[in-house]
């Protein structure tokens, strides 16, 4: 077990995480980049909001810095780093903030969870090994790198060759590439409307690492009209953004596609109501 550590982060405010590194990178991309809050998606006072692949709570944090009183359902199946969401929750008493230890995906199950204790949000249901995958984490290690919180290793990466860069990269990934397998629960995104008995879904947030496309597809017809707002981030190569695209579109939502700032072969797929 990764012991858990105290952690400030860059406006100062301090917050319980695993790997500190790794929590600068994401700290950057929901309060900085605003990757889960563009191109007109909100969040508002008493907003109901599913947040799948809740770590270790920072974008509970965000959603309740724009709205302090909304509900949020956070999702994290990896039981340690659920722990430490549990902490920051209490930290910063967070109402109206339900915390469930399990993953959501096309259908109410049980898999295995790839957890990676190093870096935790590449945890996955679904592991590719392909070159592509190997490719596109490459991009995003050679973008966290390069714009890195400590300026001094930015400023010296960002001067490197293109090929030292993607050396370095491998070798990053390399020594945190430690994977341990987890059973986790699996609940879809019908089950947690009906269970837990929401007549309006204002943002559902998805960022699963590469079950994507099977977590929206397992949403039942008539739960659809419902859900106002839907921010996805794609994980594995331009077919399955096809599919995402396509799902929302099919269910009568006007969206956005862009490159993520943290990874640019990973896009963010933002969609609202017409």
């Amino acid at each position: 077990m990764v012991a858990a550590t105290e952690h400030r982060l860059a406006d100062g405010v301090v917050v319980d995480c695993m790997n500190p590194g790794e929590t600068d990178i994401i700290y950057k991309e929901i309060f900085d980049d605003k990757v889960y809050a563009r191109h007109g998606i909100e969040i508002s006072d008493g907003d109901t909001v599913i947040d799948i692949g809740a770590n270790i709570g920072l974008f509970a944090l965000f959603a309740k810095q724009e709205g302090s009183r909304a509900k949020i359902y956070c999702f994290e199946p990896a039981p340690e780093t659920f722990s430490i969401l549990e902490k920051n929750v209490k930290r910063f008493e967070l109402d109206e903030v339900k915390l469930f230890n399990a993953g959501i995906a096309e259908k109410r199950g049980e898999a295995t969870l790839y957890f990676m204790p190093k870096f935790t949000v590449s945890s996955t249901f679904q592991p590719d090994d392909s070159v592509e995958q190997l490719e596109r984490n490459e991009e995003f290690t050679v973008n966290a790198l390069a714009t890195s919180s400590n300026w001094v290793v930015a400023t010296a990466f960002r001067l490197l060759p293109r090929f030292l860069q993607k050396r370095i990269a491998r070798r990053v990934m390399n020594a945190y590439a430690e994977r341990v397998s987890v059973s986790c629960p699996l609940l879809s995104v019908s089950d947690v409307i009906e269970e837990q008995g929401l007549g309006q879904v204002d943002l559902l947030k998805v960022d699963a690492e590469g079950i994507e496309d099977g977590i929206l597809a397992g949403i039942a017809e008539e739960h659809w009209p419902r859900i106002q707002q839907v921010t996805v981030e794609v994980h594995r190569g331009k077919e399955q953004l096809e599919k995402v695209e396509s799902l929302l579109r099919g269910h009568g939502f006007e969206i956005v596609t862009e490159a993520s700032p943290a990874s640019p072969a990973e896009p963010m797929v933002y969609a609202r109501r017409a």
